[in-house]
């Protein structure tokens, strides 16, 4: 149950103290009628001394009653903000800061004189009722001037409208003005323009103040009718009071005590008339509290640690209105320290997979395990303990480097912050900066790319040395040297037995991936061992296809560097991307504009020094022309490739880097075939003779 609903129980011991409070307003009213009705006309002494003790008694409770009645509020006005504080910051909460803001206002509404206001409410007919048995006259006195009091007010605040509004909308044109001449005095030939812009601005702060002033003037004499109707009250009240003590039908003390109770009576009224916007407010917001969701995680049996064994079951996430699910019946399984790669097209569901596993959305249909523990069942401490999460664009948020790496931990372990920052491999990276781990990225975010962002990102992910580690397309804004260091980091993590899930689209890290997932509209196309996967998916990684756009040919030479694993072969991969790159070039200047086109290739390796590339585009291309052009071109003394065809200067790069090539048309295919060695050097010399 919520516990915002169980506060109603406090509404009676908190109206128990005001009735005490309401009550001694009495106390001077009484007082005073004892000793003018029976002390003075008996001259008793020992009932003046009696009357007094027991006024100054009941005046003692009151104190005690208003001090306890005030501890009790201030301490449930700071649990209430714990406690809604708590449910607004609960993972996947809405409106995480509308609900803060509600929690601080009906807080402050319990610690603040609005409550007080309200817990007199019930006490208003006790108030009336003291007066109509001293004498009706005097609870028709306190309406007339309740009535009075608010009509006044209500007819200031109809005629100040008016003026407000005018005085708003002329608020508007100067801004309006303003927002012109700040345009005018950027341009040239236009100081008449921006002194007239100036004029009209000031023109229009003397009508906006005109209407303020008269706004002003009307809302003063309703404030000075009101306090006047205010001081007058006592003073009517004893004037009546006086009038009915000459007719005989009041005591002098019930004319002294009936005034004392018409001014308690009409600041009590006037108050709660004034707060009622307020109390409706909170009202509505301890409705909406008490409508917010109180589920818990119990937190008080320890979880064991998590080992790193993950397992799905069955997980189903719908797409709602009839549509297919974005996931269909996932089921898999990853021991410790095993690297999955989540593959397939966009919207197949790598990403709502990726959120599923990781805890960030759970799925509604299906069970995620990490070892034997259900995700939905494990506390929120120790999942955030052992899940590490690196989203495709990671963001920084204003502080030091050092505390978006440790998540702005209350207490920053240093050594943590150093450890996963090595980890990441991005320490140096931090260390060269003019702070260090100290820059401030809420001024200095402009040190840092996009890809090193993101790899500080990583070491955020890793600071708690988590078990799992979720990365999507971890590569995807890291240049070579990034994915490099990506590449180190992943290995030391599998070492260390951390079981890694990962969404890829460039193929550069593929290697270090145990087991391949490829998910087609939410199912699950193919699942098994990362050389099983390739191979089914062609050639066991030496075969890809790929549309015939431009933006594919990064991810084709990242496929063409994944074929090398050594070292050493770092000039022969280099070569090999180059050549691959120009006949990805030749297949877009043969692109149809009307028709999306793929282009297929096949890698080779011959020998431990020589590959061969083949390229087939779903398209006849005329090359014979362009090739005896080419090879025209070879023949001429000089020629610089930029005054060639792109075409062309593609072939001519090939046949420079290529130890033979052959080129093959069917009836709707092109067939290209390159053969290459490992020792040529293709540096860069920018402008190259063909000879």
């Amino acid at each position: 149950m919520n516990a915002f609903a169980q506060l109603r129980g406090l509404i009676a011991p908190l109206l128990v103290f005001s009735l005490i409070t309401n009550l001694s307003v009495l106390i001077s009213p009484l007082f005073m009628m004892q000793v003018l009705d029976r002390v003075l006309p008996s001259g008793n002494i020992a009932t003046l001394v009696l009357l007094a003790a027991l006024a100054i008694a009941a005046l003692a409770l009151q104190a005690v009653t208003e001090a306890a009645r005030d501890i009790s509020l201030g301490r449930l006005s700071r649990w209430s903000e714990r406690y809604g504080a708590d449910i607004a910051l609960r993972p996947n909460e809405g409106d995480a800061q509308g609900l803060i803001d509600k929690v601080s206002n009906f807080a402050g509404f319990i610690g603040g004189s609005a409550a007080l206001v309200a817990l007199n409410i019930p006490w208003i007919p006790l108030i009336c009722a003291a007066l109509l048995f001293i004498h009706p006259s005097f609870l028709m006195l306190l309406m007339l001037l309740v009535v009075t009091s608010k009509g006044i007010e209500m007819i200031a605040a109809s005629f100040a409208s008016s003026e407000q509004d005018a005085a708003s909308k002329v608020r508007t044109l100067e801004k309006q003005t303003l927002a012109r001449a700040d345009q005018v005095q950027r341009q040239l030939g236009m100081q008449n323009t921006l002194q007239n812009l100036r004029q009209r601005f000031f023109s229009l702060l003397e009508a906006r103040h005109t209407h303020l002033e008269a706004c002003q003037r009307t809302i003063g004499f309703g404030t000075g009718a009101v306090a006047l109707v205010r001081s007058s009250g006592q003073i009517l009240a004893l004037a009546l009071g006086a009038y009915l003590v000459t007719l005989n039908k009041l005591s002098p003390g019930g004319m002294i005590a009936a005034s004392i109770i018409l001014a308690k009576g009409f600041a009590t009224i006037e108050a709660l008339l004034n707060h009622i916007p307020i109390l409706r407010q909170n009202y509505r917001d301890y409705k909406s509290l008490c409508a917010q969701s109180t589920e818990t995680i119990a937190t008080s049996i320890d979880m064991p640690d998590l080992d790193g064994h993950l397992r799905i079951e069955g997980i189903i996430i719908p797409r709602g209105g009839g549509a297919p699910p974005r996931l269909d019946r996932v089921t898999l399984q990853l021991a410790k320290g095993e690297c999955l790669a989540i593959v397939g097209p966009s919207g197949s569901g790598k990403t709502s997979l990726m959120n599923a596993m990781s805890g960030e959305a759970p799925p509604p249909i299906g069970s995620v395990f990490f070892d034997d523990n259900e995700l939905k069942g494990l506390p929120p401490a120790a999942l955030n303990q052992s899940v590490g999460y690196l989203p495709q664009q990671a963001a920084l948020i204003s502080g030091t480097i050092a505390q978006n790496i440790c998540g702005f931990a209350t207490e920053q372990g240093d050594a943590k912050i150093l450890t996963a920052a090595k980890l990441a491999g991005v320490h140096g990276l931090i260390a060269a900066l003019p702070k260090s781990y100290e820059t401030d990225l809420s001024h200095d975010m402009y040190l840092l790319s996009s890809g090193q962002r993101q790899r500080i990102a990583l070491a955020r992910a890793l600071y708690d040395d988590p078990q799992y580690l979720f990365l999507d397309e971890p590569n995807a804004l890291l240049d070579a040297e990034g994915e490099k260091a990506l590449a180190q980091t992943l290995l030391r993590l599998k070492e260390q037995g951390t079981t890694i899930v990962m969404i890829l689209h460039r193929s550069g890290i593929m290697g270090l991936a145990d087991k391949v997932l490829r998910l087609e509209r939410g199912r699950v196309a193919d699942f098994g061992p990362r050389r099983e996967v390739l191979a089914r998916l062609g050639l066991g990684g030496r075969r890809i296809e790929l549309p015939i756009l431009e933006s594919s040919s990064d991810d084709l030479k990242d496929w063409v560097a994944s074929q090398f694993t050594r070292s050493s072969d770092e000039a022969f991969s280099q070569k090999a991307q180059a050549v691959a790159a120009e006949l990805f070039s030749i297949a877009c200047q043969n692109q149809s504009k009307n028709t999306p086109r793929i282009a297929s290739f096949v890698f080779t390796f011959v020998d431990d020094t020589h590959c061969e590339i083949s390229m087939v585009e779903d398209l006849p291309n005329d090359l014979a022309k362009k090739m005896a052009s080419a090879r025209e071109n070879l023949r001429k003394s000089e020629v610089f490739l930029t005054d060639l065809p792109r075409d062309e200067a593609a072939l001519a790069r090939i046949s420079k880097l290529c130890d033979r090539y052959q080129v093959r048309n069917s009836e709707d295919a092109t067939h290209f075939t390159v053969s290459l060695a490992g020792d040529t050097d293709i540096s860069d010399k920018g402008r190259e003779w063909i000879n």
